[in-house]
């Protein structure tokens, strides 16, 4: 054999050496002739294609630009569709040759209160780059462009519009406002919006006695049971509170049983440890937040600042810490439901006290990080209804951590078991009983998990008896307050010649203060409600009928002076169940720089739409029908959706967008920072 091997070493030797080069090869040899699956076609349109990699880019910018409190279409429509929505609307851009400035980008940035600091922190958190970061709020505000355009709307700058999108992204009803302004409004008269701008402008004021109905039942006999359930099967289908026009209400609400694990940034700071020669490393990283006044060049030396700079890593290192054993809470629940069957996407989750407790994942994370995190029963586990779930301690107040924009209570009103509506934005979280949420975040970074144990929808009581306590005494009251409504001349009389005062002895009540107030205030969503009062609430009954008595006194003549039977009134409050006597004691009519000031308001003829409760019907020029009709976008023979939702999911992070990319369209270098 070793003589073989002597006499035939040096084919054998070349023989192997071609044999390993042919496999060395081949592989790449092979890949190159693979088809990339990003350049994958998933629909086609006027001019151009859509690629799996297009979508993935898009979902991947969307989940950034969110962090600036911005979205697509300014809007809520089929989330699930805004990627290819996204996709589209660039590529006909392209077309049409809109752009935007890097110089807007840095605004944007600085009105939503970003630093570099931060925007670099997002990066690394989001494994992307500052670069792609600026490229995918540019890309946003592209698409602006093309929305005016495509809408016919007047240009706005883009921080303006950044401004708008920002403020209905913190408040889901300004979204409307928002779609409104891009779509346009009806014509507005002068007289409308002199009327308009008077009832936000001219003030009242004055004081008022509210006389409680329950100050009369004892003198007011029991209702019968024909009254109750006639009371009864008009508000059975009202929700607590909100029956028109006294607030009665029988529906059972949306109720919960749910439990959480508080996981607090102040308690992590106090188990991050700092040396010296990380504190060093972050003041040199960092030079922007170290800087003499303006100057970016001039470092204060480290000993200068150096309490802040460990204070700041501190903070930097708890977020890190909060956000680790997060994930490992996430982990040790959901992984109680893996493998478990699914129908409809929902887990089929048997007992859900055979799960791993709650109480039981703290003392893991006590194990591993050495600090325990708080467990919590909402309402020490019992019902939780839908109107208390934002007063929960602390997750009451809280957002997804994923998306700003889902409040807690909206995201638990999901629920499978709740039966939300096919339209519900949030069904793709597929919320259940058993099954850890998904993380939500407060404003001090503290994360929590919970998870529902128990939830009911809303329905109607089963008979008159779940409630008779409650309708016999709502039905008594009222019975009580028409008969105080029938006595408003013999009080409004006391007040003309005894004053405010002589009533409120009388009823056993108190002098109200009414601080100057306007017809109607203006709220967040660009809506016109009606003005809070003391004691008195949210009334259009009263509130009119204070501002009546006041013009009519003001159109004859000097307020000071009129009689006391021309500033005094009385009125009915429903939701109160109350008698209101008031009396009018000073009259401000809207200023011109007021005046001008309002009209000015570029929001202004559609927050009078929105004041009249007009709504807006005029369809987005940037839905996905509407692109599709416009662009000719076909899907071909593969289903679209999935095709759309896999590529979103084929998205590990932002950074696999930019794999092979010299520059962003920023101008920046992808693997830079800016």
């Amino acid at each position: 054999m070793l003589k073989f091997f002597r006499k035939y070493n040096k084919w054998i030797l070349a023989v192997g050496g071609g044999l390993l080069m042919i496999v060395f090869l081949i592989q790449p040899v092979m890949q190159m002739f693979q088809k990339d699956p990003n350049t994958v076609v998933i629909g086609t349109f006027d001019g151009g294609e859509v690629t799996r990699g297009d979508i993935m880019a898009a979902d991947g910018q969307i989940r950034i630009v969110r962090q600036f409190g911005l979205y697509l279409d300014g809007g809520r429509g089929n989330e699930s569709e805004d990627n290819i929505r996204w996709a589209l609307i660039l590529k006909d851009a392209e077309r049409l040759g809109l752009s935007a400035s890097l110089a807007e980008v840095e605004q944007i940035k600085l009105n939503a209160g970003r630093s570099a600091a931060d925007v670099e922190m997002m990066a690394s958190q989001m494994n992307a780059t500052t670069g792609y970061i600026n490229m995918a709020i540019r890309n946003w505000l592209i698409i602006q462009r093309y929305k005016e355009l495509t809408a016919g709307q007047a240009h706005l700058a883009g921080v303006q519009r950044a401004a708008l999108a920002q403020q209905s992204f913190a408040n889901k009803d300004a979204a409307v406002l928002l779609q409104a302004m891009a779509y346009g409004n009806s014509r507005m008269s002068k007289p409308l919006i002199e009327h308009f701008i008077q009832d936000q402008g001219a003030k009242v004021m004055g004081k008022a006695v509210l006389i409680d109905a329950e100050s009369l039942m004892d003198q007011t006999p029991k209702p019968s049971e024909e009254d109750v359930k006639t009371l009864f099967d008009e508000y059975k289908d009202a929700l607590p509170g909100q029956g028109e026009p006294y607030g009665f209400g029988y529906r059972v609400p949306n109720r919960v049983k749910v439990e959480y694990l508080v996981i607090a940034s102040d308690e992590a700071k106090q188990h991050v440890k700092i040396n010296e020669a990380d504190a060093l490393a972050y003041h040199r990283k960092h030079p922007e937040l170290y800087s003499a006044a303006g100057s970016q060049n001039q470092l204060k030396p480290y000993e200068q600042v150096r309490d802040q700079v460990i204070e700041d890593l501190t903070t930097e290192k708890a977020y890190a810490l909060v956000e680790k054993m997060t994930k490992t809470a996430f982990g040790l629940l959901y992984e109680d439901t893996r493998g478990m069957d699914k129908v409809d996407d929902y887990r089929v989750i048997g007992d859900i006290t055979k799960l791993r407790s709650m109480r039981e994942v703290a003392d893991k994370l006590e194990d591993e990080y050495g600090f325990r995190p708080e467990v919590v029963k909402g309402n020490s586990g019992g019902w939780v209804t839908e109107q208390e779930l934002w007063m929960l301690p602390g997750i009451g107040q809280t957002v997804l951590a994923d998306n700003y924009n889902v409040t807690f209570a909206e995201y638990v009103l999901s629920a499978r078991e709740l039966k939300p509506g096919p339209d519900n934005r949030l069904l793709p979280r597929r919320l259940q009983v058993g099954l850890a949420a998904a993380p939500m975040m407060d404003i001090s970074r503290t994360q929590y998990i919970f998870r529902l144990t128990d939830a009911e929808p809303t329905r109607v009581p089963d008979s008159l008896d779940e409630v008779r306590t409650q309708v016999m005494q709502d039905a008594w009251r009222l019975a009580a307050y028409k008969k105080l409504l029938s006595a408003s001349d013999t009080w409004l009389q006391e007040a003309v010649d005894g004053g405010l005062e002589a009533v409120a002895n009388t009823a056993d009540s108190t002098v109200l203060e009414l601080p100057a107030t306007s017809r109607r205030i203006q709220v967040t969503n660009g809506k016109l409600v009606i003005p809070p009062l003391p004691g008195i609430g949210q009334s259009a009954k009263f509130i009119d009928a204070f501002f009546a008595t006041a013009n009519s006194v003001k159109a004859t003549g000097d307020l000071s002076n009129a009689p006391a039977e021309d500033v005094t009134g009385v009125v009915g409050v429903d939701k109160e169940l109350a008698l209101a006597v008031y009396r009018v004691e000073d009259y401000e009519p809207i200023t011109q720089q007021a005046y001008q000031a309002l009209s000015a308001d570029i929001r202004l003829p559609v927050l009078i739409e929105m004041s009249m409760l007009s709504s807006v019907s005029v369809p987005s020029p940037i839905s996905y029908d509407a692109l599709v009709e416009r662009l000719n976008y076909d899907n071909g023979s593969t289903d679209q959706q999935q095709e759309a939702e896999a590529a979103a999911g084929a998205a590990a992070s932002p950074a696999d967008e930019q794999n092979g990319a010299a520059e962003t369209e920023t101008g920046e270098s992808t693997d830079g920072a800016s």
